[in-house]
């Protein structure tokens, strides 16, 4: 863990942060920017999910194979790479 991290936000960001200060909102400017990050680390959670969720839903809508062998689709991976 980092101990210390400079950041320099614009004036905008800046009098953003000040403003949920004095709002009362957040205590201080760790507060502000540790909010932001989790609100970060919760968005980029809720996209891997969707991804995750997409992908589930394209192998549920993918033509069922029949017929298929596991021993003979390994033995086939075998060959292959052996060669």
């Amino acid at each position: 863990m980092a101990d210390t991290i400079t950041f320099r936000p614009t004036d905008e960001q800046g009098g953003f942060i000040e403003g949920l200060i004095k709002s009362g909102d957040f205590a201080s400017q760790s507060e502000v920017i540790r909010a932001g990050i989790r609100l970060l680390q919760e968005q980029q959670a809720s996209s891997k999910l969707a991804e995750l969720r997409k992908l589930l839903q394209e192998g549920e809508d993918s033509p069922v194979v029949e017929n298929w062998s596991a021993d003979e689709f390994i033995e086939r991976m075998k060959k292959k790479h052996d060669a």
